[in-house]
């Protein structure tokens, strides 16, 4: 089986680089080396990919949110993925997360994401509401315009314009969380001044804007006092910083305190007893994840023309491809390492900016792997 020791010599020196330059050191006693958890982001979890299979689909998000709920993690995001084998266990994050709001007491429960000009805004204000009401008001939502063209089978005429469609969308959903009616146009032709129901409980909708790399989105998103989801694809933690900078910029030029907007950033996360030890844990489940995605870029029609050459190209070096995206994650761009070592890690994304990890946990692993990771991960916390 593959280990940290299959990484070269030079992606070695960038992961013995990466925790260093943060701080880390290799102490006999990890417990001694674990500081204040305020030094580090807060801690929710996301599902993304995949929660396993045969009869019981749904066990491992059960189980994850209960832990998570009583451990001091912030959050638990649910997607919205559409009509692919990974990721299909998520078509509908209301429905789960009102699942989960019966199981848990405190923590968040958050839609990450929705893709938004795939709904009318209507639904959307009612079934959120529901969640509100379960949950004694802890929803959060985190809405993205979609990306796969064949997700938009659902509404097939918003594709082409699915960004304004989106900022429209969410100022309906907005104005319908506070109670302001929507006018909408009847099956007699008739205008109706539509509000929904249930009513929430929170008086505000907590909203995050998913996006990457795209500047202009980081700006949109601080001037509209929207917090941020995020992830490292497709660029760095250099690059991220900057973003958030951006970010924070565009808050305080429209007057709001640029400290109060989110920043909420996905890592794929693994804590074991030694870094060694998991990188030979997640290597194969995390090689596959990465193949998959590969796949869904594929075909999912929203590349750059660069972009789509280099996919085309692979061909049969699809394996070096993604190895080689692997050791980037390795070294750069995931939460994967023993305790310390991701203490560490988590630093260095607070002295970024970051306020939130979300902890991506379902890439293939065992539910009894991903819940020793997470049992080691909120000993973060407890510090």
């Amino acid at each position: 089986m593959s280990s940290v020791h299959d990484l070269t010599k030079s992606q070695l020196a960038q992961l013995h680089a990466r925790l260093q330059g943060l701080g880390a050191s290799a102490p006999s006693n990890q417990a001694e080396s674990l500081q204040k958890a305020a030094d580090i982001p807060k801690l929710g979890i996301i599902f993304f990919s995949g929660i396993g299979s045969g009869e019981r689909p749904y066990e491992l998000l059960l189980e994850v949110a209960q832990f998570a709920d009583t451990n001091g993690f912030k959050a638990i995001w649910t997607p919205e993925r559409h009509f692919t084998e990974v990721g299909g266990a998520y078509p509908n994050p209301s429905v789960l997360a009102a699942a989960l709001a019966t199981v848990t007491r405190k923590v968040r429960l958050r839609a990450g994401s929705i893709n938004l000009p795939l709904h009318d805004p209507l639904r959307v204000a009612e079934e959120w509401a529901v969640v509100d009401q379960l949950s004694n008001g802890r929803v959060d939502l985190a809405l993205a315009p979609g990306w796969h063209v064949r997700d938009f089978v659902l509404r097939p005429e918003n594709f082409a314009d699915k960004f304004r469609i989106l900022n429209e969308y969410r100022t309906q959903l907005q104005n319908l969380w506070t109670g302001n009616p929507l006018d909408k146009v009847d099956a007699n032709g008739h205008t109706q001044s539509i509000v929904t129901y249930p009513r929430p409980v929170q008086k505000k909708l907590p909203l995050w804007l998913t996006t990457s790399k795209q500047e202009d989105a980081w700006r949109f998103a601080g001037e509209n006092n929207l917090n941020v989801l995020s992830a490292l694809i497709n660029f760095g933690p250099k690059e991220l910083e900057k973003r958030i900078g951006i970010y924070r910029k565009a808050r305080s030029s429209v007057g709001l305190k640029p400290e109060d907007g989110v920043v909420s950033l996905m890592l794929h996360t693994f804590v074991d007893r030694s870094t060694e030890q998991a990188v030979t844990r997640v290597r194969p489940a995390l090689t596959d994840y990465l193949k998959s995605f590969v796949t869904q870029h594929q075909t999912a029609n929203t590349e750059t023309d660069d972009k789509v050459k280099t996919l085309q190209t692979l061909g049969n070096d699809s394996d070096d491809f993604v190895d080689m995206v692997f050791n980037r994650y390795i070294t750069t761009s995931s939460l994967i390492g023993d305790p310390v070592q991701c203490q560490t890690i988590l630093a260095g994304f607070k002295s970024m900016g970051v306020d939130e990890i979300a902890c991506l946990v379902d890439f293939g692993l065992s539910k009894n792997e991903v819940l020793a990771s997470l049992s080691l991960l909120s000993s973060l916390l407890k510090h």
